[in-house]
């Protein structure tokens, strides 16, 4: 040390020194700061690790939970094959034909909710990478063959590759019986609309005093969401509460993965009570591919059991149907058919397929219905079948 003060009265020592001392405490800080770093980085492998077992739990619950739903689905099937026993040996007993429709009737209602419920749950538990397989399966399930979705030829087997790979924000703004009022609006004009009563976030928000006499109230983002009201003094405001309250708590795009839905904003609109008389409403449904219609379905006897008729443009009746009785009375044809052609025309313009519903009232007006991208989810049952395969040609998807 007395060296060091010695030298430390020398000018120049006194500078090296001094630089000396300066590099030590740069050392030390820099030391310091490493040991600093060295102690956030280990923090930062233990988070690391933390997060790692983290994610392991949940994609082993995530798994137990696929299973889990899978295994709910497999238990529903084994009750629903014993009950269709049980039911066989009903029908058996049963002598009066009228009570054995009522009852196949109630059956079928009850084996669709069931199948609703299972697929609704199923799919809903689901990574949307499982989507192909799982509806493959599901295709098997409903009608016994395979799905082809790497080579989609037929009608149904097109409908699950666009549910899966051809959708978009505009094909989910056309799915919304809301958001689709402001396009057509757009594309045809207001006339061609039901006019609109009203429109709330909840079935509460309604204030009935405002709406009239006859009016239908609708949840926008599914298919079925439909209360009819012909008289507002005989509803029942408690039923109908209980049905909106369950269709709006439910993502209409798990039914049956029509992903078209998957994103619509839930709302409930209400609009005009129309018909043609004896609560029928002339419903046509035009099937249009590449822009152009091709043919017309007319729907028939809803109240009793559902029947259709396909037409060509010309307006000759076509020798197929599907999962339905065909209507063999005889349809008028529509006054003003080729406007109905030219609006369904219009609104299919750029979609290589899609299937617009129109009203037909008997003041020879013309109504929107809807825009249905995927026609009965792809489960149509055609009679005879090869129509599917002549459907499935009309459709060119952009894949080779």
């Amino acid at each position: 040390m007395k060296i060091r003060n010695i030298f430390y009265k020398l000018p120049f020592i006194r500078g090296i020194l001094n630089r000396m001392d300066q590099s030590e405490r740069e050392i030390q800080e820099l030391r310091s700061a490493l040991r600093k770093l060295d102690k956030q980085y280990a923090d930062a492998q233990k988070e690391a690790d933390r997060l790692k077992d983290e994610l392991d739990k949940c994609k082993g619950e995530n798994a137990k939970c696929n299973a889990w739903n899978a295994e709910l689905r497999d238990l529903l099937w084994e009750h629903k094959k014993g009950q269709d026993s049980k039911n066989e040996d009903i029908y058996g007993r049963l002598n009066s034909a009228v009570n054995t429709k009522q009852l196949e009737s109630k059956l079928n209602w009850r084996d669709a909710q069931l199948r609703k419920l299972i697929n609704y749950r199923f799919f809903q538990g689901l990574n949307k990478e499982d989507y192909p397989r799982v509806l493959r399966e599901w295709y098997y399930e409903y009608f016994g063959k395979d799905l082809h979705l790497e080579h989609p030829l037929t009608y149904n087997e097109k409908m699950q590759w666009i549910k899966l790979f051809d959708n978009s924000e505009l094909k989910t703004r056309l799915a919304d019986k809301y958001a689709v009022r402001e396009w057509v609006e757009e594309k045809i004009g207001r006339e061609y609309l039901i006019p609109l009563l009203g429109v709330w976030d909840s079935f509460d928000e309604i204030d009935f005093d405002k709406l009239p006499q006859r009016f239908v109230l609708k949840a926008n983002h599914g298919c079925g969401y439909n209360y009819i009201v012909p008289n507002k003094e005989e509803m029942d405001h408690e039923e109908a509460r209980k049905k909106f309250t369950e269709w709006m708590a439910e993502n209409f795009a798990y039914n049956s993965l029509e992903l078209q839905y998957m994103d619509i904003p839930h709302k409930i609109i209400a609009e005009e009570y129309v018909e043609n008389g004896d609560n029928e409403l002339n419903d046509y449904k035009i099937f249009c591919f590449n822009g152009k219609a091709k043919y017309i379905m007319f729907l028939a006897e809803r109240q009793i059991h559902l029947k259709m008729a396909f037409y060509d443009l010309d307006w000759n009746l076509l020798p197929f149907t599907y999962s339905y009785p065909q209507y063999t009375e005889k349809v008028p044809r529509p006054k003003k058919l080729d406007e109905m052609i030219q609006v369904a025309e219009r609104l299919a313009e750029g979609f290589n397929q899609v299937r617009v519903d129109l009203y037909y009232l008997n003041d020879d007006t013309i109504k929107f219905g809807e825009m249905t991208m995927t026609s009965a989810s792809g489960r149509c049952k055609w009679d005879p079948p090869e129509y599917d395969e002549i459907l499935g040609e009309l459709i060119e998807l952009p894949i080779k």
